[in-house]
């Protein structure tokens, strides 16, 4: 297997939700609040500037009880089809110097959209591990924020 794959991830779900619908919770900051983040992680804030050149942040607190800053920059939208974003932890030794990106892709499929999610250019094999295992459950609770 290649580095860079060992060192990124993909995730494909499919939401009975359009495309479009998908599209505003991950860019309408007020959707957004509601649902970002994996299970059993709290949100202090979050601001999502959903244009080009437009700014990530994430502050949030992991079960452990660990303050956690996620920042990025918003590269490409195509609304009701793309988001592109990068992605860095401040304050973590592994991700001193690194940046991330996230590629979320919806494809509109009977029934509701295919969503595509890719990060790569994680740090390491750990952090991959654990932000498939977080992208997983962001994903289920858009899928329960966009459904009910």
């Amino acid at each position: 297997m290649a580095e860079a794959e060992k060192l990124s991830l993909e995730i494909k779900r499919f939401i009975k939700a359009s495309p479009d619908r998908v599209y505003a919770a991950w860019t309408d900051p007020v959707q957004l609040k509601k649902w970002f983040g994996p299970e059993n992680v709290q949100t202090r804030n979050l601001i999502a500037d959903a244009r080009v050149g437009g700014q990530f942040r994430w502050d949030c607190t992991d079960p452990e009880g660990k303050q956690v800053t996620i920042s990025g920059e918003y590269r490409e939208l195509q609304p009701g089809k793309k988001i592109v974003f990068t992605w860095q932890l401040e304050e973590d030794e592994d991700w001193k110097n690194h940046s991330s990106v996230v590629t979320v892709e919806l494809s509109d499929r009977e029934g509701g959209t295919e969503v595509r999610l890719t990060h790569i250019q994680l740090p390491s094999e750990e952090s991959r591990d654990s932000h498939h295992e977080g992208w997983n459950s962001v994903l289920e609770k858009l899928e329960t924020f966009v459904t009910r």
